[in-house]
């Protein structure tokens, strides 16, 4: 029994408050309380102090009082606070004693507060837990499954006892074990489990160790279990046999269960078949079990359906009936069981079925599936809204003979204009069956020749023009790179058509369909126009074949100059020269490796690249052609030189007279020539003689050395000049 706690004069004082607060229920209270002073806050009925036992619980009230004596009840209101909540719990004034000890309890509203001590004992010196007459069962206790013995919990106090079984807290460590409730212990299964009974704080445990009575159980039939997708059912017999010997029929006792329901299902014993597969049934009571597997085949080896491939409707055509057929032979043909198969729509809103009768409702998608005896067969239903035209992807297709290919796309216009995909709905036929013909959704080209493929989607069609050729093997061209200045345009390179037949087709430069890999870069009207400096690829595609070219687009050059204007060589020798470009503004770029050099007289001067060779005597222009620009260097080509001879070696004259000497160039490969006029004369003493053209003049005596020049090469003459004799 709790102890109760006298009220104070306090107490008193705020009970008696409280009442005329609950009978006046004044509004205009609360309005003065308002515009008083908040004085102080108490517990009701409770002093500074209060006593409790383990697991009890009590409400506690506090009252807040203000200056001019006006009373609140602010419970709810206020802020609880338990300084030790293992001992005391608090929650909105409701205490609730959770372990022996103490704990100060403070209410708290608005700016102040109460505490109160409070105490908790164990009401109970012990409990224990004993057997159903009354004896203590200690702290195991050994049974067997099925025994479910009874418990009590006896509480005691100043040494006598009491009953408390109905109104302990009773629990199991192991239910799939025992369990419990009001004392009363039901075995469940072989092993142990701890038994645990609580009250007013005071707990006691036994821990029971149960085992089972029988030593085994098993089934009748005990092998193998088959059945065909629609036999009736086999019935179970489960024994079990009994450790102290002996036996029980305990298949209406026992536990049942199927590993899977959806194969075979499993009630005191009885054996269903569900559907097709394999699986296991268990019988088990008290602790013994045994199992037996089941097999389901099914009654036949495949359901056809009369629909091999998708459906596809358009909203408003006519029903498609479909049939089933159940098969057991590929070569012999199915029981038509269309009328007994279960008919089902996974949309009913689209797609309606009964009796196989598949019937369009509203746009959208379904699955139609008919199942018979376990076996089930399903075709796609797409059903698609009306359309008021149609139309194709492409107007015209290239074929080749004996080639095929996949029949355009076909696009339907709905009545409010939108276009969906009718490729599915399309039926399709060919005008000419001897060029082309239509085939498992494909294009067989049969011979040379153009024809036209319909396209029908109700009472809309569409046209598809389509053209047989000879088989091409390759495009070519002379051309691999092209250059275009920027801004400008240039013819597209030539391309030509190779046929594996060993033909060529010369136009296909017109045929060919042109594509460029930068808009940087333009084709029009068979020419090439560059727009951005860059390189890019240009494609030529024909019938199936492709061939594409590097294209470099440039900045305008407005100068072209060489390495030198003018070259001699000697016969058999060579030079390189040199290209370089210049832009408008000014900068230079080498050109060397993309001009075009070649050569007025190629026997004279012949070109590879940009070496020339001098092959004769003789003179030619060598010049260098890059965008509309050129360049021109003239190239002399001389024999080579290997001696220089002069008729006499040496002259005597006398003043006022001549002689003449004749200088002859002998040629390497060539031989010789007279370059006496060609040769430079100099005299090493005009005073004694001079030269011109090979001719020398006597001036006065003395001696004097002619010199001649010519080809790298010089020649002297010493000609002495003698005094002339009187009388001579």
């Amino acid at each position: 029994m709790h102890e109760q706690q006298r009220p104070g004069k306090i107490g008193l004082r705020l009970i008696a408050a409280i009442t005329a607060m609950i009978l006046l229920a004044l509004p205009a209270a609360w309005v003065s309380a308002a515009e008083e002073t908040l004085k102080s806050i108490e517990f009701a009925g409770i002093d500074n102090t209060l006593s409790m036992h383990v697991d009890d619980t009590r409400q506690i009230s506090a009252i807040a009082e203000w200056s001019g004596g006006t009373l609140k009840d602010v419970t709810f209101e206020a802020v609880w606070i338990t300084s030790n909540s293992g001992v005391v719990q608090v929650d909105k004034g409701l205490l609730t004693a959770k372990a022996a000890g103490y704990a100060d309890i403070t209410v708290k509203y608005s700016t102040v507060s109460k505490t109160m001590r409070v105490t908790v004992t164990y009401e109970y010196d012990k409990v224990e837990i004993a057997s159903s007459e009354g004896e203590p069962v200690g702290s195991t206790l050994d049974t067997e499954v099925g025994a479910n013995p009874a418990l009590k919990l006896l509480a005691y106090k100043n040494g006598g006892s009491s009953d408390v079984t109905g109104d302990a807290e009773w629990s199991s460590s192991n239910e799939a074990v025992a369990r419990v409730s009001g004392g009363k212990v039901e075995i469940l299964a072989p092993g142990s489990a701890t038994i645990t009974a609580r009250y007013k704080g005071r707990t006691d445990s036994v821990k029971l160790n149960a085992v089972t009575p029988y030593a085994s159980l098993a089934l009748e039939p005990d092998e193998l279990i088959e059945f065909r997708y629609g036999d009736a059912g086999i019935q179970l017999a489960a024994t079990a046999a009994l450790k102290s010997g002996g036996s029980e029929d305990v298949t209406a006792k026992a536990e049942w269960q199927s590993a899977d329901t959806s194969v075979a299902t499993v009630k005191n014993g009885l054996v269903k078949p569900a559907g097709i597969g394999t699986t296991t049934v268990r019988a088990e009571y008290l602790g013994v079990h045994d199992t037996v597997t089941v097999v389901v085949r099914p009654a036949f080896a495949a359901l056809q359906l009369s629909a091999d491939k998708p459906l596809h409707l358009l909203l408003g055509s006519d029903p498609v009936q479909l049939q089933v057929y159940s098969a057991n032979d590929p070569d012999e043909p199915g029981e038509n069981v269309t009328a007994l198969a279960e008919w089902k729509s996974s949309n009913v809103y689209a797609v309606t079925v009964s009796g196989g009768l598949v019937t369009a409702k509203e746009e959208g998608k379904a699955r139609i599936t008919a199942t018979y005896k376990g076996r089930t067969a399903a075709v796609d239903v797409t059903v698609y809204p009306r359309v008021k035209s149609i139309e194709v992807d492409k107007t015209s297709i290239d074929a080749f003979e004996d080639g095929e290919g996949a029949l355009p796309a076909v696009t339907g216009v709905t009545l409010t204009g939108g276009k969906i995909d009718v490729s599915d709905l399309a039926e399709w036929s060919s005008a000419d069956d001897d060029i082309v013909t239509v085939q498992d959704g494909k294009w067989l080209a049969r011979s040379l020749g153009e024809t036209v493929l319909t396209a029908r989607v109700g009472a809309r069609s569409a046209q598809v023009k389509i053209t047989v050729h000879e088989e091409p093997l390759a495009l070519l061209s002379d051309a691999e790179e092209l250059t275009v200045v920027a801004g400008k345009s240039i013819p597209l390179p030539d391309v030509t058509l190779v046929l594996k037949n060993g033909k060529f087709v010369e136009d296909a430069k017109s045929k060919a369909e042109w594509t460029a890999s930068s808009p940087n870069i333009l084709v029009s009207a068979g020419e090439l126009k560059g727009l951005i400096t860059g390189q890019y690829t240009l494609t030529a595609s024909y019938l199936g074949k492709s061939i594409s070219f590097r294209v470099n687009v440039e900045q305008e050059i407005v100068r072209l100059t060489a390495s030198a204007a003018s070259v001699e060589l000697n016969p058999g020798k060579t030079k390189t020269l040199q290209a370089t470009g210049h832009y408008k503004n000014g900068k230079t770029v080498n050109l060397t490796g993309k001009v075009v050099w070649t050569s007025s007289n190629p026997s004279v001067v012949s070109v590879n690249g940009n070496k020339i060779k001098a092959e004769a005597p003789g003179q030619a222009s060598v010049s260098a052609q890059y965008q509309d620009q050129q360049v021109v260097v003239q190239v002399t080509v001389t024999p080579k030189l290997t001696k220089l001879n002069a008729s006499v070696k040496s002259l005597e004259l006398t003043p006022g007279h001549t002689g003449q000497v004749r200088l002859t160039a002998v040629f390497d490969k060539v031989g010789e020539s007279d370059v006496t006029g060609l040769a430079a004369w100099s005299s090493s003493n005009e005073q004694v003689a001079v030269v011109s053209g090979g001719k020398i003049t006597a001036k006065a005596k003395g001696t004097a050395t002619i010199k001649a020049a010519y080809g790298g090469k010089t020649v002297t003459i010493r000609v002495k000049v003698n005094e002339i004799r009187t009388g001579q």
